[in-house]
């Protein structure tokens, strides 16, 4: 007969078999997944910091607010330059776009140093990927697999076109061009090759980047 002890110590059981299950399946690589997101997430409040200051410094100093170093930019605005055709503004008024500027500068050595421990954990974690896909687009093809287990199991077909999913998409649904390749795009070899030859370089790169994800994951076997 089972008691009610029984049932309590098969309850105990389950859920200790089911955190050792969780904690076993959770790798180092979830670590990398979560930096590259936050990465991102910074990438893009910079981006809309920046748009929004080159908006409000423009009615003050048109021109400089034009200029594409950010740098430059911002040490514009902390100089208060004026030009000839700026509307008035009251030093309360500059002040408040200081504010935003130097906020943009906290924020960019945030990314640096987020980005310098991502490096350290591709190297840890999948250095043979990460020299030959960079750090960044690693990080990417990890986080679009879901983790370098299943990034290994891909065919070097599919990690070519990993992150182009709804240009996939669409060229299953309305037979358009299918891509040539997604997170890899960004990678040096693809940017500095003629547009005649990026499909064939892509190819390549995919294959190279998908012998390292297992060369890195089977390592540890």
């Amino acid at each position: 007969m089972v008691t009610e002890s029984d049932i309590k110590k098969l309850r105990e059981l389950n859920i200790r078999l089911t955190k050792e299950s969780i904690k076993e399946e959770t790798t180092r690589d979830i670590l990398l997944i979560q930096t590259i997101h936050t990465i991102d997430e910074i990438i893009k409040i910079i981006n809309r910091l920046v748009a929004n200051l080159r908006e409000r410094y423009g009615y003050y100093a048109p021109r400089a607010a034009k200029e594409e170093n950010i740098k430059i930019l911002i040490d514009n605005v902390y100089k208060k330059i004026k030009e000839d055709i700026a509307i008035d503004l009251t030093e309360k008024d500059l002040n408040s776009m200081i504010e935003i500027a130097k906020e943009i500068e906290s924020l960019s050595k945030l990314f640096e140093s987020q980005e310098s421990y991502l490096e350290s954990l591709t190297k840890e974690i999948c250095p043979t990927l990460a020299e030959a896909a960079t750090p960044l687009i690693a990080s990417r093809l990890i986080d679009k697999a879901g983790s370098l287990k299943h990034l290994a199991e891909l065919p070097s077909s599919t990690i070519q076109v990993l992150g182009a999913e709804k240009a996939l998409f669409r060229h299953l649904k309305t037979k358009a061009k299918p891509p040539k390749f997604g997170v890899i795009f960004s990678h040096p070899t693809i940017s500095k090759a003629q547009l005649k030859d990026k499909g064939k370089v892509a190819r390549k790169l995919a294959s190279e980047i998908s012998k390292a994800a297992k060369i890195d994951f089977f390592k540890e076997k």
